[in-house]
């Protein structure tokens, strides 16, 4: 009997790759085996046991890659984990997760974030917290690239990302250093854009306002606001700390001065 369920989860597996799948369902898998439910199930948690396959969420799986078999593939392989679970949803690989992914932070994001319209009761993917951001369906694939089987915010819709909700990424700080480290390969016109289209003129004007402070001239120089300034804005929003300084410029108000920014951006 044995014998016969690893054969028979080798010859889905097998299936599956042909077919050009690389991540299913236990819907799938039943449908493919023509077994029942409880007969079903029992071979997928022999395919997971055995290294053949990952449960990324409650009835969501995928192939393990040829080559990493016995290891945490889908752990390490995050858009691979993404694609299985919300395959069918609109979702994008965001904030955090996306600036690493870009290598933007030097500290790996140890959650995954992703932006869906759709509210998602699952609260990890294959053993990694799952962060999720509500936003509209039209805002969702705006800077969107294909990355595997799913989507992540590129470097200028990633920045955009950290900079309109700073605490999702780990305050200004990460923000900074994502800033710092991209200033020469953005682009500011596709930074631009993409603030427009998402009405996001908050997220310009703190981008703005640590490349200034920091003396980014390369960005600096060639940022503007979307619309005329006329009121103040935080550089993290929602943390209730004393003042420490304040941008004429851009009118954003710091929790730190700049220089206490800078000499964290630069260890």
């Amino acid at each position: 009997m044995k014998k016969l369920s690893h054969n028979a989860g080798l010859g889905l597996a097998n299936e599956l790759i042909a077919n050009g799948k690389i991540y299913f369902t236990f819907s799938d898998a039943r449908r493919r085996l023509g077994r029942s439910a409880a007969a079903t199930g029992n071979l997928l948690k022999r395919m997971e046991s055995a290294g053949l396959i990952d449960r990324v969420r409650r009835g969501h799986y995928v192939v393990r890659q040829l080559g990493v078999l016995g290891t945490p593939s889908v752990a390490e392989e995050v858009a691979l984990a993404v694609g299985a679970a919300f395959t069918g949803t609109p979702h994008r690989m965001g904030y955090r997760t996306a600036l690493d992914e870009h290598d933007l932070i030097v500290h790996p994001a140890r959650s995954i974030t992703v932006a869906t319209p759709k509210q998602v009761r699952t609260r990890a993917l294959s053993g990694r917290p799952l962060q999720i951001v509500k936003e509209p369906e039209s805002h969702i694939l705006i800077g969107a690239i294909p990355c595997g089987s799913t989507w992540v915010s590129d470097r200028e819709r990633a920045l955009l990302d950290a900079a309109t909700r700073p605490k999702l990424v780990g305050g200004s700080a990460v923000l900074a250093e994502a800033i710092a480290t991209a200033e020469n390969e953005i682009d500011v016109d596709k930074l631009t854009h993409y603030a427009k289209q998402l009405n996001w003129a908050a997220a310009i004007r703190r981008i703005g306002s640590i490349a200034d402070a920091l003396e980014l001239q390369n960005l600096a120089n060639r940022i503007r606001p979307l619309k005329p300034i006329t009121s103040d804005l935080d550089l993290e929003p929602g943390v209730t700390q004393p003042l420490a300084w304040r941008d004429a410029r851009w009118r954003v108000r710091w929790l730190q001065v700049p220089d206490e920014l800078a000499n964290v951006v630069r260890q």
